[in-house]
């Protein structure tokens, strides 16, 4: 199962890839992977699965954490694999044709499809709930993607988000539920939760009500629907496949599976059992008015999806077996019918040009084939016979008619009032897309190929060959099923003919209620009807004009209609509550920050302070007890040395000078790698020096453009005294804290001691830092080099950042100098501006492929010794011809340095980390001597890829030994006797420290590029040739040409030797 699953994960990474030879094409190889593992599904598992078998795969993580990645396939896991596989490889072959004539990025597109469909694989087998919360997460991910597209459309870009905000929202809740329930009931493993229930209490009960929400979100029920609607934006296919099949299932899964633990413990239906009920009848009743209310084909199938949705949560809710074995036939037949119709609808809009059902005229007859499709998958949308639609909608009355109470009469009414509006809309949507219509010009119809329509007749087929298999569908579902108590009420069983009973009967009226509004709603279409192809609520569904159409003869009460049904589908308009919801929570958001964050570090350093003295201040004082016994010092160099740091730390105090103040910070932190030095530790103290180095380093780069000198305190507005106060209260709590707890329990010692007895036998390490760091925390030194190249990544963004409407110098003035660019005033020659239609995005060179590391101008390895030296420096200052071959003599030595001390670092002082801090300084090294464009020729590779492949390396060194049947992060050590070497020996924790040192090198280079550009365009560009276009191109550097002079600098510019304000 998990190989299922590493198959398309894998496959989606190399379709962008194989997109380049195949093109459209590459969705069918896209579709072989899901294909591929429906017939393995289908062939080994379901056999084993219907008779009693429960196959499951178990990886473990951290065992006494309860930390694994467990999957199991029961009778409702293999139901919903086999959907999501099967559906997805016919829609991925139906996306082969649908964007055959698009000129867009098939990889990406199929890449996205295909790793969703593997998350959402994961999602469904998992049997752990932590595992099941990680691929949630993953399809939510994918979904953005999928819906955003290429992020062009801006009411694409807003669906997406929107989607995720909400989603998002729900499984962060569901998240506390998870947890909440794990600790619960003793086990995180689902089938563990099954078979023994915790019992209804405080815990358990905020559990299920957070699951239910999450659920909610996924699942698109009210008042969390709007989403779904608004995602109609995406392409077809994204439509059918998660809006129909896959991601929508989610919720209605997730409730599906825990319902028969909440059902079997008791003392839920508060929390759980009327809750879905009511969402589900809500929600079913909303998306069925809007559904009658659309004229956009796909907008009246996404709001009959809300409705059947609702439907569906309410069923797998209740708790009940009849309910339950309705519920699963019914999503079952929802998947089939419902992806057809929606790849329908595509093809009706790819050969005709439109989806307005008013517009649209005799497709029907020069689609014969497609309408016959249609009317099956709509047949079974509206539960007629002999679709499994039917099968699922008649077990729902019939369960519901049995039911108990006056909740399941209420449900019961509600069901049939949806069935109605279902019978309703599904006529609507075969009229409107199919019909000829007396009074509309027939619409231009291009013949479709059998391939592009063969994915729907297949579903409508299958929709129809289930229903005719009622026995075997039976008997696959019951097993679901019949985990849930059946009430006292004899067992039902699938079939299309019971009798005429109560069930039947309600299915009469349904259907002649749902064509009597039919005919109502025809009366009233010319009271609502809004200008064609302009969906009412979505504008960004709109259409190309389209034709008038015409006039309808009014009818009795016309103006009294609009208003009535204006006030009744504002009710029922819940995106006017998310859009107000997301304004009012930007204000809010805009309102505390504005008297919160203040501008002022000082002030954020004070609170930061504050907090970490009260609060744990206060657990030390009354918790902890001073120890008694403690050693002054161990060897008499450490008080000199704590003389120094704290003289250092003092003077920081009476510095007027920032330069000064650097140097004295560095003072101290190279005070404390001397005491590590002392106490043993060369790993800490060589790790501490090449911080401090960096630090020093980049200190000094900024502070050169910053004023000499401290303002006077007096001006700061900040009383001194608190300032005071506040400092000696954190440095006393820290200096307590640390020699607290090192006295207090000495038995902390015996990690220590076991780090050091188990390194060598364990790890093959002499070096026990480097052992710990590696091997026994290697999960945390995965979590840290992430959050710096996050950091690294952030603080790009921020120091590249400018304010809106700005653009970068150099391109306004390469702008100005091309023949029909921008005038010197900032227009256009045609009366526009620049920037007309075109987002304020950032310059290639700025966030582009590191050109600005690359070949500047036209002299080569040295580059011009007339440019600004050091970096930021003025024109006054120029570059050192000894310090130039100086750093080119010793930047190779120290590379090879560095690349010892990462393959030392397993027996001596050295490691990953060390020896990306010694490479960085190497590259420091040579930035200093000759600024970026001596960095480039070293590194022809941007450093987001770097860090990136360095991430990606200790990834795949965490997750090596899992195919082998070890655990995640396992390490083992390789013996061997080379003629030459001698004894050597391999660990293979190297290649975990190998992506450590990448992603330490990355971070470096990424904030030299990023203090590069920041300290280069705030000293200006230097005289000469070379200086006139220094930081354009992506990959590459822009080259002087003879036939365009260089952009000149401003007067002022000119004047003051700045290139820009300060």
């Amino acid at each position: 199962m998990p190989a299922a699953i590493a198959a398309h994960l894998g496959v989606a990474v190399l379709l962008p890839i194989a997109a380049r030879r195949l093109g459209a094409r590459v969705y069918l190889l896209a579709a072989a992977v899901p294909a591929a593992v429906f017939c393995w599904l289908l062939v080994a598992r379901l056999g084993d699965v219907t008779s009693g078998g429960r196959p499951e795969t178990v990886l473990r993580w951290a065992p006494r954490l309860r930390l694994e990645v467990a999957f199991r396939l029961g009778p409702l896991p293999l139901l919903m694999a086999l959907l999501v596989t099967g559906v997805g490889a016919l829609v991925l072959c139906y996306a082969r044709w649908y964007h055959a004539h698009d000129a867009g990025a098939f990889g990406r597109s199929a890449s996205a499809l295909l790793a969703f469909a593997g998350s959402m694989l994961g999602l469904v087998i998992a049997d752990d709930l932590l595992t099941l919360y990680v691929f949630w997460e993953l399809t939510t991910v994918f979904s953005f993607v999928l819906i955003g597209g290429d992020g062009v459309a801006p009411a694409a870009r807003r669906a997406a988000v929107q989607a995720l905000l909400v989603t998002t929202l729900g499984g962060l809740a569901m998240l506390f539920g998870f947890v909440l329930l794990g600790e619960t009931a003793g086990t995180y493993r689902i089938s563990g939760i099954l078979a023994h229930p915790p019992p209804a209490g405080g815990l358990a009960a905020a559990a299920a009500a957070l699951i239910l929400l999450g659920a909610a979100t996924k699942s698109a029920q009210a008042p969390f629907h709007p989403w779904l609607p608004a995602a109609m934006v995406a392409p077809t296919p994204v439509s059918a496949y998660l809006h129909a099949a896959a991601m929508v299932k989610a919720g209605v899964f997730l409730v599906a599976t825990l319902t028969p633990a909440f059902a079997a413990a008791g003392g839920y239906a508060h929390v759980w059992t009327v809750p879905a009920a009511v969402l589900g009848a809500v929600t079913m009743l909303i998306g069925g008015l809007r559904a009658l209310a659309a004229t956009d084909l796909k907008l009246l199938l996404a709001f009959g999806t809300v409705s059947q949705l609702g439907m569906l949560t309410a069923l797998v809710g209740l708790g009940g077996r009849t309910a339950a074995l309705a519920g699963v036939t019914l999503v079952l037949a929802h998947a089939l019918f419902k992806a057809a119709l929606f790849m329908a609808v595509g093809v009706v809009d790819h050969r005709s040009g439109g989806r307005d059902l008013r517009t649209l005229s005799g497709v029907g007859r020069r689609a014969p084939v497609l309408l016959t499709a249609a009317v099956l998958a709509g047949a079974s949308m509206a539960a007629l016979p002999p679709t499994v639609g039917f099968l699922g909608k008649e077990a729902a009355l019939e369960g519901l008619w049995h039911g108990r109470g006056a909740g399941q009469a209420m449900l019961l009414a509600v069901m049939v009032v949806g069935a109605s509006l279902t019978m309703g809309y599904t006529i609507r949507f075969l009229w409107g897309a199919f019909a000829t219509k007396p009074d509309v010009a027939p619409s231009d119809w291009r013949p479709a190929s059998p391939a592009f329509t063969g994915p729907v007749v297949l579903l409508a087929a299958a929709g129809l060959g289930l229903g005719i298999a009622a026995p075997a569908v039976d008997e696959f579902v019951a097993g679901y099923a019949d985990t849930l108590p059946s009430g006292g009420v004899p067992a039902y069983h699938l079939a299309l003919w019971h009798g005429v009973g109560a069930a039947l009967l309600l299915t009469a009226i349904a259907v002649a209620a749902g064509v009597a509004i039919v005919i109502a709603e025809a009366r009233l279409a010319a009271a609502r009807a809004g200008p064609a192809g302009a969906d009412q609520g979505h504008p960004e569904l709109a259409k190309a004009p389209a034709p008038p159409v015409p006039p309808v003869p009014p009818v009795p009460r016309a103006a009294a209609a609009p208003g009535a049904w204006a006030r009744v589908k504002g009710l029922l308009d819940a995106q006017r509550g998310y859009e107000w919801t997301v304004t009012g929570v930007g204000r809010l958001a805009l309102a505390v920050t504005a008297r919160t964050q203040v501008g002022s570090l000082p002030m954020y350093l004070t609170t930061i302070m504050v907090v970490a003295v009260v609060v744990p201040g206060a657990a030390l004082v009354g918790g902890l007890m001073w120890p008694t016994g403690l050693p002054r010092w161990d060897y008499p160099i450490q008080p000199a040395l704590a003389v120094v740091v704290l003289a250092c730390a003092a003077t920081v105090l009476r510095a007027r000078r920032r330069l000064t103040t650097a140097v004295l910070l560095g003072g101290v932190g190279y005070g404390c790698g001397a005491l590590f030095l002392v106490e043993g530790a060369p790993d800490l103290a060589l790790a501490q020096f090449l911080v401090e180095s960096l630090s020093l380093i980049a200190f000094v780069f900024v502070l050169r453009r910053m004023p000499d000198r401290f303002s006077a305190m007096g001006r700061t507005g900040v009383p001194r005294w608190p300032r005071v106060l506040i400092s000696v209260a954190v440095g006393l709590f820290v200096g307590a804290f640390a020699v607290t707890v090192a006295g207090v329990h000495p038995e902390w010692g015996l990690a220590s001691r076991e780090y050091v007895a188990r390194s060598p036998s364990q790890t093959g390490a002499a070096n026990v830092v480097n052992a710990i760091i590696v091997d026994f925390r290697a999960l945390d030194t995965l979590g840290e080099i992430t959050v710096l190249a996050v950091a690294a990544l952030g603080v790009t963004g921020l120091l590249l950042a400018r304010a809106p409407g700005t653009r970068p110098a150099g391109r306004n003035a390469r702008e100005a100098s091309e023949p029909g660019g921008p005038t010197p005033d900032g227009g256009m020659p045609d009366g526009g501006t620049p920037d007309e239609g075109v987002p304020n995005e950032a310059s290639p060179s700025e966030f582009g492929e590191f050109g600005e590391f690359g070949e500047f101008g036209e002299f080569g390895e040295f580059g011009e010794f007339g440019r600004a030296y050091p970096p930021g420096g003025g024109r006054t200052s120029t570059r050192s011809v000894l310090m130039e071959v100086t750093a080119r003599a010793v930047f190779p030595v120290v590379l090879v340095f560095s690349i010892y001390l990462l393959f030392a670092g397993h027996s001596r002082t050295g490691g990953g980390f060390a020896g990306g801090l010694v490479a960085g300084l190497a590259f420091v090294l040579r930035y200093v001597s000759g600024g970026r464009d001596r960095v480039g020729p070293a590194v022809p590779v941007p450093p987001s890829l770097v860090i990136g492949t360095g991430l990606a390396v200790a990834t795949c060194a965490a997750l090596a030994p899992v195919p082998f049947g070890g655990a995640v992060l396992r390490g083992y050590v390789a013996e061997a006797h080379l003629p030459v070497l001698g004894h050597v020996e391999l660990a293979t924790s190297l290649f975990f420290d190998v992506g450590v040192y990448l992603v330490v090198v990355g971070v470096v280079l990424e904030l030299l590029r990023t203090l590069g550009i920041g300290i280069e365009k705030e000293s200006g560009p230097a005289p000469g040739p070379a200086s006139g276009d220094l930081s354009v191109g992506s990959g590459t550097a822009a080259r002087a040409r003879p036939d365009r002079p260089p952009p000149q600098a401003p007067p002022d510019a000119a004047a003051t030797g700045q290139g820009g304000p300060r």
